[in-house]
């Protein structure tokens, strides 16, 4: 899966699935209404699971996000001492 893309090669193959799966439900020889409450049923649980996913994703990202912001406030303090020096240099 890309880093960039959370969607990415998983994102495909689960939503495949999931299209195979309400297509294979709407074609099987069952009663209209046995179908459509295993559709609904089927729809309620990956529901829920999709809303712990993106959960995760979000504080996965919300933790990367500090690591990045940290990392980047390091270099900017780096890059202000170094200028300092760079100018009391010129001074001399």
């Amino acid at each position: 899966m890309s880093d960039r893309n959370g969607f990415g090669v998983l994102g495909a193959f689960l939503l495949g699935g999931a299209l195979g799966a309400i297509a294979g439900l709407l074609m099987a020889p069952e009663k209209g209404e046995d179908t459509r409450e295993k559709l609904k049923d089927w729809m309620e649980d990956n529901l829920d699971e999709s809303k712990e996913n993106l959960e995760e994703l979000k504080e996965e990202i919300e933790r990367k996000l500090d690591k990045k912001k940290k990392q980047l406030g390091k270099k900017l303090n780096q890059i202000k001492e170094d200028i300092a020096e760079a100018v009391l240099e010129e001074g001399k």
